[in-house]
């Protein structure tokens, strides 16, 4: 009877514990959306999104992978450590001042540095093709003319 009642116990205390995970994933993801995506959109993509007309530092802020991979300096997001992901650093203007059009209000610096503390959940799954240099090739241009 006891191992029965304490089985019950156990299986309610961690349907309880998914239930507030899973409450949470779902205000990260809407802090995200919400606070995070709208400035990227606005203020990164120009430079920083795989169809940029020029993609600036290597750095692709158009996916998940993207942020985490970083450009040419490294990683832009550490997800849990703010400190290390050169993404608020440059919105900061400390190593990279971004965007160039302006320093960003503190609060949506303050938003950046929540969002990254929190494991920077972001639902954007697929990956932004990575901008290669086109080539031309003249030999295929003079078989087609």
């Amino acid at each position: 009877m006891r191992s029965g009642i304490l089985l019950v116990a156990i299986l309610l205390a961690t349907s309880l514990a998914g239930a507030a995970d899973k409450a949470a994933d779902r205000q990260r993801l809407e802090f995200f959306e919400s606070k995070i995506r709208p400035v990227l959109v606005k203020h990164c993509y120009e430079c920083h999104a795989a169809d940029s007309k020029q993609l600036r530092g290597g750095l692709l802020v158009d996916s998940r992978q993207g942020l985490h991979k970083g450009g040419e300096s490294g990683p832009a997001v550490v997800p849990g450590d703010p400190k290390e992901s050169l993404l608020v650093s440059a919105l900061k203007y400390e190593t990279f001042e971004m965007p160039p059009k302006g320093k960003l209000p503190p609060a949506v610096i303050a938003d950046f540095e929540k969002w990254i503390q929190d494991g920077a959940i972001d639902p954007r799954n697929g990956t932004s093709p990575i901008a290669k240099p086109r080539k031309i090739d003249i030999e295929a241009g003079r078989k087609h003319w």
